[in-house]
């Protein structure tokens, strides 16, 4: 903590800006997807390219990796949604979502399935092995831009185009809370480490921290300029970082709930950022096509 500084700037890590990104667990990779429709793996001490992975027909709007560190995810324009084996940069497998159907995707913690909002605010989720689609859950809502899931597997939480949020009991596949408190795009959440909580980032410039269990409102942080694009939560659960529209990406403290530490080397919009396994490293992604390295 307090030793906040840029490790690595990659420029021109991609053709076009860089929409997302993922830190895999236990094989320490770092996964991109660009609007150039390419997925990219890099070796995360060094941040140089291992994999370029084609086959998309349009922009790549979300990745993710799977618990184990093996699998990655990634969602298209082109409403393909592509499973890759992480260490040799295969495609294992091909789901066609059908248009509109996938848009931010995330592996349930078991990476038995993957879930994808949709923009008739259904969350369609699919089990790899068959690729089967199962029974969707319904926000009964607007657009659903993000999603994430519980550590502890418990709860699969929902941020849509109007600001609603929405969580669901995984197994039963109840809406359980309907969460108040923005008033714009909900682009990204994340939860707590022990579950516990629930971050929020909205097109309204706020941050919003949730009690899960109590569905209460404990905190709405400000200090970005624009759109909150990107919020994770660090693995050590005393802080979470935060990128924007405004260029920049914040590192904030849990337990005093305020920005400890601003980043600004990106030259346009910071679209995604995420955490190493230990949270002593943050890497970022966005539209000036960098990916940047930090200490945190």
């Amino acid at each position: 903590m307090g030793n906040f500084s840029v490790i690595k700037h990659v420029h021109d890590a991609h053709e076009d800006g860089i929409w997302s990104v993922a830190w895999t667990r236990r094989t320490n990779k770092i996964i991109t997807g660009s609007v150039d429709d390419t997925v990219k793996i890099w070796d995360a001490e060094e941040v140089t390219p291992l994999h370029t992975l084609s086959g998309h027909q349009l922009g790549v709007v979300s990745v993710d990796s799977s618990n184990s560190g093996q699998f990655a995810v990634s969602t298209s324009l082109d409403s393909q949604i592509r499973i890759w084996d992480v260490a040799g940069g295969n495609l294992l497998k091909t789901i066609d979502a059908g248009p509109v159907e996938a848009w931010t995707t995330c592996f349930t913690p078991d990476g038995r399935q993957i879930a994808a909002g949709t923009h008739a605010g259904l969350i369609n989720l699919w089990t790899i092995e068959s690729g089967v689609k199962e029974k969707p859950l319904d926000t009964r809502g607007k657009f659903v831009m993000s999603v994430a899931y519980s550590p502890n597997g418990a709860y699969l939480a929902s941020g849509a185009e109007n600001g609603s949020i929405h969580i669901f009991e995984v197994a039963t596949g109840k809406l359980i809370h309907s969460l108040p408190g923005h008033s714009m795009a909900v682009r990204s959440l994340t939860f707590s480490p022990d579950s516990s909580t629930l971050i929020t980032a909205s097109d309204d410039k706020r941050i919003n921290i949730y009690d899960v269990h109590h569905a209460t409102c404990l905190a709405t942080l400000a200090g970005h300029q624009s759109w909150v694009l990107s919020v994770a939560f660090s693995p050590n659960a005393l802080h979470f970082a935060s990128s924007s529209s405004d260029r920049k990406v914040k590192i904030w403290d849990m337990n005093q709930r305020q920005c400890v530490h601003t980043f600004e080397d990106h030259t346009d919009q910071v679209w995604g950022i995420a955490y190493n396994d230990d949270g002593s490293r943050l890497v970022s992604v966005g539209d000036d096509r960098s990916v940047v390295l930090y200490s945190v």
